[in-house]
């Protein structure tokens, strides 16, 4: 399922979300990898993150997102905003040219029980759309696409993870 909103002046608030065969606190180890996890969206190739402390929790550790699409694209920066551990997570994902631009926004994943054996993921992106003669119907499209490719490749990592043991 998902939902996304554009407002006229360009915000964007799209989260989908998605249930899973799992307990939570496995789907959580493999989140908690934020390096790999990260990779489940189709335009992170890879992900560096530079620590911010020598705490357990990553919050406030700098981040840079090597976004492709078709092999060509900018590397991005963010930092982890929130940690909750067990639970989920917030980074920022911003151009290097500045927060203005190339749609900066705030990707959020979460992880919920709703049994024993089944848990949900959501995955979720507010920003600010900047680019404004794409049409908004094309920007939906877009992140659409994104939202449900990254479902599947958290699927299919998570499935290819518990088959390995």
């Amino acid at each position: 399922m998902m939902r996304i909103t554009i407002d006229r002046r360009g915000r964007v608030d799209a989260v989908g979300w998605f249930d899973l065969p799992m307990p939570s606190a496995a789907v959580w180890v493999r989140m908690r990898d934020i390096e790999w996890f990260l990779t489940r969206d189709p335009l992170h190739v890879s992900v560096r993150v530079t620590p911010a402390g020598s705490g357990e929790s990553p919050k406030g550790s700098s981040l840079l997102l090597r976004h492709r699409i078709l092999g060509i694209g900018p590397d991005r920066v963010g930092r982890v905003l929130t940690w909750n551990e067990g639970r989920g997570y917030a980074i920022s994902d911003l151009s290097r040219r500045g927060v203005r631009t190339g749609f900066p926004h705030v990707c959020t994943y979460e992880v919920e029980a709703l049994g024993e054996l089944c848990c949900r993921v959501r995955l979720g992106a507010k920003g600010r759309w900047t680019t404004g003669w794409v049409p908004r119907f094309l920007v939906r499209l877009w992140l659409a696409w994104v939202l449900k490719a990254t479902e599947a490749h958290v699927m299919w990592g998570l499935w290819r993870s518990t088959i390995r043991r």
